[in-house]
């Protein structure tokens, strides 16, 4: 319509209308069951400039997730920090270990060095390398904001780099292990501050700068190259 490109979604339990922007440049118009179209569609081109700014800003922007490659020799990340993969062959069992300077797979002689057996392999490895960093790093601003969570955990979100329950519970996306540190931090202290202020008020942004001052750098970053962190 009028150049705009989009799929309506009507969700039962809507009761307002919003547009979903995906990577891609998909536009989603998640609208609620009884809204005429004609009202959609001038909702949504009423919306038009704003829609145009988040479709350059994927185009030109934000940094895409590029295929990764499983072999010996290829990078992977860690805390924004490349290492090589080395395979090492004949061993009794399948298992990641890490030196600090490499990354090596150790597999059994009769597995192949492939996609199909090290991506499952490698997102195990760092999935419990993001448990425990991302607990250090809770214990750490927990003692500094005096917020502590009666549990923490990581999650394999799509959509989202952490979760923040009303029992106290906090989830982390583990390929957040992928980033900076500061922008680590960033995520862990916004998850902390979610604990005293449950929503994105004035005060709880007041809080998030106070422990972490930088954070709009560090968002800013998670916006622009979040979806390169996965594997």
């Amino acid at each position: 319509m009028n150049g705009l490109s989009y799929q309506i979604v009507r969700r039962p339990r809507r009761t307002t209308t919003s547009i979903v922007i995906h990577p891609d440049n998909r536009i989603e118009v998640l609208a609620p069951p009884g809204a005429p179209l004609s009202s959609i569609h001038s909702w949504v081109q009423s919306k038009k400039s704003w829609i145009e700014r988040k479709l350059h800003f994927n185009s030109h922007v934000r940094t895409q997730a590029s295929p990764q490659r499983f072999h010996a020799g290829a990078s992977f990340t860690l805390l924004d920090q490349p290492f090589l993969l080395r395979i090492v062959e004949g061993k009794r069992r399948a298992r990641i270990t890490f030196d600090q300077q490499e990354i090596s797979a150790h597999l059994p002689a009769a597995a192949e060095a492939d996609e199909h057996t090290l991506r499952p392999l490698l997102t195990a490895w760092y999935k419990r390398q993001a448990g425990e960093y991302m607990r250090q790093r809770v214990a750490h601003y927990a003692g500094i904001t005096g917020y502590t969570p009666s549990l923490v955990g990581i999650k394999s979100y799509r959509s989202r780099w952490g979760s923040c329950h009303a029992d106290g519970r906090i989830y982390f996306n583990w390929r957040l292990i992928m980033a900076p540190a500061a922008v680590v931090d960033y995520v862990v202290v916004h998850e902390l501050c979610h604990l005293p202020h449950p929503n994105h008020s004035r005060a709880f942004w007041q809080q998030v700068e106070r422990f972490c001052p930088d954070y709009r750098d560090a968002r800013n970053w998670l916006k622009v190259h979040g979806l390169s962190l996965d594997l």
